[in-house]
């Protein structure tokens, strides 16, 4: 029998699932440290961060121009909060008059959590707090949308309605998404969602956000990988939605990420 308190202090004692929470753990704190949503930086920032010549020939690549990142907090929710944070920041640029009408398209788009099955009691404080936010945006400043972002519970309100978008665009096109799925966890779109995209602070995979481009209708995204890949230029993956919006234009906003293994980060060119 192992001792009251030998646990903690022996590492000979360690389970897996105790090492992986206090791996955790140390994580969260660390992620803590950091807002939400940081400031802009250059992209040669990140030259201080890396020895490597691999990330260092793309990280010089990127660096023409403006070019430049915001950082965001790596809770597990960074894709999330930084796709939701730029889409406000874009729409905060634009005249009332397109806020409004861009406003009025997701709104549309709630009927999508009804056909896959949410309960509106479920998911109404999410979509409120995102369409608060709406209200707000004429009147708000680019650096005022980072001020929002950065109170926990408005932002973390917007990724759950967007994560819940993503899951309900998934569950109503199941068709178009069992294939990709990995056939050991079942092929069950349900348990992909509940498991992948509903449940907070676990990261967007290409699955993900492909679904939640394809939920808002008026978004491009691309996604700059900064990874070991070869050549000395980040690859970039571009999501487009696979329907027209309601009133036929294209998609209006165009977001950039900027990926390094295991976290997202916004990306301006």
């Amino acid at each position: 029998m192992v001792e009251e308190g030998k646990l903690a202090s022996d590492p000979d004692h360690l389970d897996d699932l105790t090492i992986l929470r206090l791996t955790q753990e140390i994580k969260d704190v660390e992620a803590s440290k950091n807002p939400l949503v940081g400031d802009f930086k250059p992209i040669s920032v990140l030259l201080s961060e890396y020895k490597d010549a691999t990330f260092r020939n793309k990280i010089k690549a990127l660096g023409g121009g403006n070019a430049g990142y915001r950082p965001v907090r790596g809770d597990g929710n960074c894709a999330w909060r930084a796709f939701a944070f730029r889409y406000f920041e874009l729409l905060s640029k634009l005249s009332k008059e397109e806020i409004e009408a861009t406003s009025n398209g997701l709104q549309a788009r709630t009927s999508l959590l009804d056909e896959a099955g949410y309960s509106d009691t479920g998911y109404i404080d999410f979509v409120e707090e995102t369409f608060n936010l709406f209200q707000k945006l004429p009147d708000m400043t680019p650096e005022q949308v980072v001020t929002e972002f950065n109170n926990a519970e408005v932002s973390s309100a917007i990724i759950v309605h967007f994560r819940l978008l993503a899951a309900a665009y998934i569950k109503t096109h199941a068709d178009d998404y069992i294939p990709f799925i990995d056939q050991g966890e079942g092929a069950d779109i349900g348990e992909y969602c509940n498991r992948n995209i509903e449940a907070f602070s676990v990261e967007a995979d290409h699955l993900a956000l492909s679904a939640l481009v394809n939920s808002m209708i008026t978004v491009d995204l691309g996604v700059v990988y900064m990874d070991r890949s070869a050549g000395d230029e980040a690859v970039v993956h571009k999501f487009s939605p696979v329907e027209s919006s309601a009133e036929g234009r294209p998609p209006s906003l165009k977001i950039d990420l900027l990926y390094r293994p295991g976290h997202y980060d916004i990306f301006y060119k």
